[in-house]
């Protein structure tokens, strides 16, 4: 009787272990949730309502649910994310350099390590940009006036992302005493570009295309010429022997790094599914008709976290100037 029982038990542990493991290599089999650490209407939340909703059509039943948890520069929406179960039905859509800002700056308690990242989709570039009317025709023309004139022409920008850290790292580098206006929205950068209140700003190359002949972008942060943007010259290139970072926002999607570590088949159905999505023609025609296909790509988890670690590394290297600015 006792070596029935003995069998008994060991039984049903193999069958809920066999359970387990089913279930570990399921995905999805619930609703689910995307976590924007930013409020409703900026571009990431735009990003990520898109996605969702082409995704979720090629889930079967399944429903993606964004949610939008603002504050403390993205900060508040990681922790909310990282306090949810890691079973891959929370997702985090974010955007770096800004989650390694909260780390090395902000002294947030988690690692990028806490992350998978399934992919880089859109990766925008910082630029230095002035209106139509500037005397400016060339980034160099403004560096050789600041350096003529200290401390007299003002460069704008908004601190906290990855296009601020582009312009802060290029007044360290090219050793400009400049004064820095900043400003806490978008709209407000704008209208003081176009109005000419400052001498030059520092913005995001995707989002001056569309500004068209309003403005002159002077030097972009990208490899090579932005697409739309072929007369900006690449900073790297304008200023050959100086390290400055070819940075600017990228925006993501990640997952719990804990449930990709401890059940890599059910994170590999939801890359698969992710890329089938990204890929499909449904998909391409929306990005292609809000224009961002020119920023968007599929790179996959091992080149995504490439990309995070290296932007890691950027905000590690001028960390000083980011917390005193």
């Amino acid at each position: 009787m006792k070596a029935l029982k003995t069998f008994a038990v060991g039984a049903a542990m193999a069958i809920i272990a066999m359970s387990g493991s089913a279930v570990a290599d399921t995905w999805p089999t619930k609703n689910i949730t995307m976590i924007v650490p930013f409020g409703a209407g900026g571009s990431i939340d735009r990003f990520a309502r898109g996605l969702a909703q082409h995704w979720e059509s090629r889930l079967d039943g399944v429903s993606i649910i964004v949610e939008n948890r603002s504050g403390a520069s993205g900060l508040l929406g990681a922790k909310t994310f990282l306090s949810m179960p890691d079973d891959g039905h929370t997702m985090f859509v974010g955007i770096q350099p800004t989650l390694s800002m909260n780390i090395a700056v902000q002294n947030a308690d988690f690692s990028l390590d806490d992350f998978a990242f399934v992919n880089f989709e859109q990766r925008d570039f910082g630029d230095v940009v002035v209106s139509a009317n500037s005397r400016f025709d060339t980034i160099q023309q403004f560096v050789d006036e600041a350096r003529a004139n200290p401390n007299t022409l003002s460069l704008a920008m908004i601190l906290g992302g990855g296009t601020s850290l582009f312009g802060l790292a290029l007044i360290q580098e090219l050793d400009l005493n400049v004064r820095v206006v900043t400003f806490d929205s978008g709209g407000a950068l704008r209208t003081n570009m176009l109005g000419d209140h400052s001498d030059a700003t520092i913005s995001g190359a995707y989002g001056d295309l569309s500004l068209g002949d309003q403005v002159k972008v002077l030097a972009v942060a990208s490899p090579e010429p932005f697409p739309g943007l072929e007369g900006a010259v690449p900073a790297s290139e304008a200023f050959p022997g100086l390290d400055i970072p070819q940075i600017g926002d990228s925006r993501f999607v990640a997952v719990h790094g804990t449930f990709a570590q401890e059940n890599p088949e059910a994170f590999d159905l939801l890359v698969e599914s992710y890329k089938a999505t990204f890929e499909s023609e449904e998909y391409q025609a929306y990005l292609k008709s809000s224009g961002t296909d020119i920023i968007s790509g599929y790179y996959g988890p091992e080149v995504s976290t490439e990309q995070a670690k290296a932007m890691s590394g950027v905000v590690e290297r001028f960390k000083d100037v980011l917390t005193n600015n």
